[in-house]
């Protein structure tokens, strides 16, 4: 069953989009015809050249273009992108995409015809939920294991790894942790859903229940790192995690090459 405010949700982030769109192709269109001759006499220095064809015609530099407000550069130029500024590159992703594929599940992007037909767009769902635990945490938690067995070496299975988490990634972790011969301790709040709690259990995590909320239980977990020589894994705020995590942006492309919008639930 798909809510009604679900469904308004992403038709308004669509149209969003398309609006923008046109924003930007009527701006590109703008500074193409500023870079493009009129029609009609040439100038005396276009003439001049027209003379001389050894003389290469004189190009202004993208950078250098003005705008209707005389700013010599367009706000798309003045926004310089440093990948090498990033906690995370694309390079990251590749490389988490090349290690965790025998251990994920490479999920299709399937299109919906019945949102395609109440939106009126061509939308399609990547469904996570096939990987063996239930969501996308996966990705990242086996990431990071590998990251860290990579750089401890076999140190790092006999410390192990520890995380506060109320589900996803506290199944993800204990899941993959099994799998690569690596000790989890997954601290979790008393809010916990019991199901997730016995799943962690069943995959051969400690668990510690502690905490009336995640806040606590993260900060029971960093005594841990310190008491006992855990590595803390975060489920989010961690470089390793996102890189995996970017991984089904790679798998979206390639499923959807045209893609123009990508939503995501938070």
């Amino acid at each position: 069953m798909i809510a009604r405010n679900s469904i308004t949700a992403v038709r308004s982030t669509i149209q969003r989009c398309e609006h923008t769109n046109k924003i930007l192709t009527k701006r590109l269109h703008t500074l193409k015809s500023k870079r493009l001759p009129t029609a009609g006499a040439a100038t005396s220095s276009e003439a001049s050249r027209s003379n001389n064809p050894r003389t290469p015609p004189s190009r202004r530099p993208l950078s250098s273009t003005s705008d209707e407000h005389g700013d010599t550069d367009s706000p798309l130029q003045k926004q310089k992108f440093d990948e090498a500024s990033l906690p995370v590159s694309f390079s990251d992703i590749s490389r988490a995409q090349v290690a965790i594929r025998n251990g994920i599940v490479r999920t299709t992007c399937e299109k919906s015809h019945f949102l395609s037909d109440i939106i009126g767009a061509n939308v399609f769902l990547k469904a996570e939920i096939r990987q063996f635990t239930g969501s996308f945490k996966e990705r990242g938690a086996r990431n990071a294991i590998l990251h860290h067995l990579r750089e401890m070496g076999d140190g790092f299975k006999e410390s192990g790894a520890i995380a506060a988490s109320a589900g996803n990634h506290a199944l993800a972790l204990a899941y993959h942790g099994k799998l690569l011969g690596v000790p989890v301790t997954v601290v979790m709040p008393t809010v916990a859903p019991l199901a997730k709690v016995d799943k962690c259990r069943k995959f051969g995590a400690r668990i510690i229940i502690k905490g009336a909320h995640i806040g606590e239980a993260k900060e029971y977990a960093e005594t841990l790192v310190e008491s006992e020589g855990l590595t803390y894994i975060n489920g989010y705020d961690d470089p390793p995690i996102v890189a995996g995590a970017g991984t089904m942006g790679i798998e979206i492309i390639d499923d959807v090459p045209c893609v123009d919008a990508v939503i995501v639930p938070v």
